[in-house]
């Protein structure tokens, strides 16, 4: 299988690899909504498993070091400025867990002109497992359907490559780029830390971003009745809803 041209290899060196695994554990242990910006549960065959910790960096150090120090240097190489991180998740695809459908992130980070996102790999990332799938040579904002994902007739017409990586290996997604991942077929989990960064000098910041995402989540939630974990409606998974992610205030995490 071809892979991107946009994968870089060899991104974390195996101390870094062996660190960030660690923290991954450490963060899946956080009681379901105990994170006030998402700490995301979704249904599988084997009962509720986790999906996604969004703004990881928010409450632990060690995702901070990463996505402020080589990811933000591999985002910056790819964009060609200097760049600052403005949001940032863990996904872990657990076995059985679901993929997502075709979309572009500039469509689900509100007010961005450009971005760049680095998704490093925390496991072995294959077909198998539900890697990212990435269609080149795109250079505007697709049309979408309600969900705000690209609609399935243009989608059919994109040509897609896998990006199949091992651990410490990373992608570059420019926010143009159409990806998708599909639901993760083995014994074994997929997870993967997603940062994204814009140029410093657009000004788009970690702060705006989140007020503008928790708004406009809402706002869409009440719209179409559909829980979401992201802007877009485009996780192709069932969510367990449950804490913060309820609604609950979000003033504070409690994760200790």
């Amino acid at each position: 299988m071809q892979t991107v041209d946009v994968v870089r290899r060899g991104v974390l060196g195996p101390t870094e690899i062996e660190s960030l695994r660690g923290w991954t554990e450490e963060v899946e242990a956080w009681p379901a909504g105990s994170h006030r910006f998402g700490h995301y549960a979704e249904h599988t065959p084997q009962g509720p498993r986790l999906c996604r910790t969004e703004n990881v960096s928010a409450c632990h150090a060690g995702f901070a070091s990463l996505v402020d120090g080589v990811l933000r240097e591999c985002a910056a190489d790819a964009i060609g400025e200097y760049v600052i991180a403005f949001k940032d998740k863990v996904n872990y695809k657990q076995p059985g867990g679901a993929g997502f459908s075709p979309h572009q992130d500039k469509v689900a980070y509100p007010g961005a002109r450009r971005v760049m996102s680095i998704l490093v790999a925390i496991d072995d990332c294959n077909v198998d497992s539900g890697c990212l799938w990435i269609a080149g040579g795109v250079d505007e904002v697709l049309p979408v359907d309600d969900r705000g994902v690209v609609r399935a007739g243009i989608a059919a017409t994109l040509n897609w490559r896998a990006a199949e990586l091992a651990r410490g290996d990373a992608v570059c997604i420019d926010g143009l780029a159409p990806h998708y991942s599909d639901a993760n077929r083995t014994n074994a989990p997929r997870r993967v830390l997603v940062a994204s960064y814009a140029p410093a000098v657009e000004g788009y910041d970690r702060a705006g971003y989140y007020e503008r995402r928790s708004a406009r989540m809402r706002d869409e939630t009440e719209r179409d009745g559909r829980f979401r974990i992201s802007t877009l409606a485009d996780f192709d998974g069932t969510e367990v809803i449950s804490g913060t992610d309820a609604g609950a205030p979000d003033t504070a995490c409690s994760h200790g």
